[in-house]
């Protein structure tokens, strides 16, 4: 889990539930564990190999002021404060927001999954952020009206950073399935987030995400958290990349 102070080295377990792809760990999830203990306003996350679920690794603190996952084979994430994430170009409104999910819901895609950590609707309170997205065609973004449970909190009264950045990957994702054509073997390379205010427990926000490029097997997307008055909690710039065929 993570520490409430930043620190040279300890020992992370990710919990078993959060997943997003059954038996890997929740890839927003492990970088705002990396993210907190960087302590800096804007931070880049790097994905090396599938993280483990269940099982301890390691945080350490590197040479060059960053910070890593490890295990016995090596990196798994690598993160370093970066520049400013830039706005995104609108930010839906919590009407929007609802009319979208009673018009264009994704509970039916062929890309739900109802038990991910991030968007699945099978998740129990506490035990995911239960994001429900649908579409916002005319914007070709995706969107949630969002009221994240106090469950998730254990005494606390707004999301952690692993929960916050948990919650920015999975727009990201049906972003780039729904608007760049990325099949579903497509996954995370890098998360740079910028994080400007608390997302609090039991009050209504949006997230959302769009399409920001796409070359080949790269996709680059962006998501947000804003409150319902549509200040800007959280945005993120992520390069989601699909992975080559199997031989």
């Amino acid at each position: 889990m993570a520490h409430d102070r930043p620190q040279d080295s300890a020992e992370v377990v990710i919990p078993p539930y959060v997943y997003g792809f059954p038996g890997v760990g929740f890839g927003g999830y492990a970088a705002g564990i990396l993210a907190q203990n960087l302590s800096a306003a804007s931070v880049k996350v790097n994905f090396r190999r599938p993280i483990p679920l269940g099982s301890p690794v390691a945080l350490r603190r590197t040479e060059d002021k960053g910070y890593e996952l490890t295990d016995a084979e090596g990196a798994l994430l690598t993160a370093q404060e970066c520049d400013e994430v830039a706005v995104p170009p609108s930010v839906p409104s919590w009407d929007d927001a609802v009319e979208a999910e009673k018009r264009h819901p994704l509970t039916n895609s062929p890309f739900a999954t109802r038990d991910c950590y991030g968007c699945g609707g099978d998740r129990a309170p506490g035990q995911g952020l239960r994001q429900n997205f649908s579409q916002l065609p005319e914007q070709r973004m995706v969107v949630a009206p969002w009221t994240p449970d106090p469950e998730l909190g254990r005494g606390r009264t707004v999301l952690t950073q692993e929960q916050m950045w948990g919650a920015l990957d999975c727009p990201g994702g049906w972003a780039c399935r729904l608007f760049s054509d990325a099949p579903h073997e497509t996954v995370t390379a890098y998360m740079a987030t910028t994080v400007t205010k608390p997302v609090v427990l039991g009050e209504d926000h949006v997230t959302f995400g769009w399409v920001l490029s796409k070359s080949g097997r790269k996709h680059m997307v962006g998501s947000a958290i804003a409150t319902r008055d549509g200040e800007l909690c959280a945005r993120t710039e992520a390069l989601w990349l699909t992975l080559p065929p199997q031989v």
